[in-house]
């Protein structure tokens, strides 16, 4: 993969069937490094594979290739396969074409909550303002892990209409989430912040406290 020589293009994509994971490993890396585009759609069948770490080799080679594997990736996050919808979305996060934005929204109300959480992390990379709305109604999904990533990735949008979901969020009865509620509005930086990061000093939650008191010095030194 380091000479990215593409006659090594066809025997790579043969060994990402290969009966030793770490052959499907490092195949799948190489042809990252290679960037050619007839390995797209062999990575993507090998974000299914059964071993974790071929799956995350596959991912990032796409991530890796970055524009040319867009429209495969977004065809990727449609399929059945729940494996294949969650490593594409990260791979999406990481390129952060815009293209993907309408398909990344549409994966937030899927039925697996990994591939919902992946959908808002890369929706909080892309930065897009079509995604704050989608965004703050994931912020009443059942599964913490959804609600918390929701407000991590409005806080890096930094779109004022998250400002009053956000500060709901403050209230939410897992600390996790109330801990990327209290970032997200330090990240965005909303006078309307103040006197809620100020209750949120009286957390429960120790972490939550320590975030409302870096939220709120974030806040003085915008103003500054």
């Amino acid at each position: 993969g380091e000479i990215k020589d593409t006659r090594a293009v066809e025997p790579l994509i043969s060994s990402l069937e290969d009966i030793d994971r770490r052959v499907r490993c490092s195949a799948a890396w190489a042809l990252g490094e290679i960037q050619d585009t007839r390995a797209v759609e062999p990575l993507i069948a090998a974000l299914e594979d059964n071993n974790s770490s071929v799956r995350q080799s596959a991912a990032g080679a796409l991530s890796e290739m970055g524009v040319p594997a867009v429209e495969a990736l977004i065809a990727a996050v449609k399929v059945n396969s729940s494996s294949i919808r969650q490593y594409a979305t990260a791979a999406l996060g990481k390129i952060k074409d815009t293209r993907a934005v309408e398909p990344l929204i549409a994966v937030l109300s899927d039925v697996e909550s990994g591939a919902q959480d992946e959908a808002a992390r890369a929706l909080g990379r892309i930065k897009d303002s079509r995604a704050v709305e989608p965004l703050i109604a994931v912020l009443m999904d059942h599964d913490d892990s959804v609600r918390r990533d929701a407000a991590g990735a409005l806080g890096e949008i930094k779109d004022a209409r998250a400002v009053e979901p956000l500060i709901a969020a403050l209230k939410d009865n897992n600390s996790s989430v109330r801990w990327s509620a209290v970032e997200a509005l330090g990240k965005i930086k909303d006078d309307r912040a103040v006197a809620p990061l100020i209750d949120a000093q009286e957390d429960d939650d120790n972490g939550v406290r320590r975030a409302a008191i870096k939220a709120l010095e974030d806040l003085e030194e915008n103003k500054q």
